[in-house]
């Protein structure tokens, strides 16, 4: 006998997600020295991707680099930071 699954309730179905012109990360928005955190690898490596993105389009400044540092529990904080 197999098990039921459990009931999940306001799970959106596909297609009502996030507009795609809603940014992931705060980079136009931050002043140099401003931070945010994300969870893990995988959206550490999408936040510096998107920080050369934004660079190369001019939405932040070329003189701007990323700074990352990652805690003990996997947190990974980025700054907007001189060069």
């Amino acid at each position: 006998m197999t098990d039921i699954p459990a009931i999940e309730k306001n799970v959106p179905p596909p297609g009502e997600r996030r507009p795609r012109n809603v940014p992931l990360y705060p980079w136009p928005q931050m002043k140099v020295g401003d931070s945010f955190t994300v969870q893990g690898r995988v959206n550490a490596a999408a936040a510096r991707g998107s920080f050369a993105r934004y660079q190369k389009l001019g939405k932040i400044p070329a003189s701007w680099q990323c700074v990352q540092w990652t805690e003990a529990d996997g947190v990974v904080r980025f700054w907007a930071m001189e060069k």
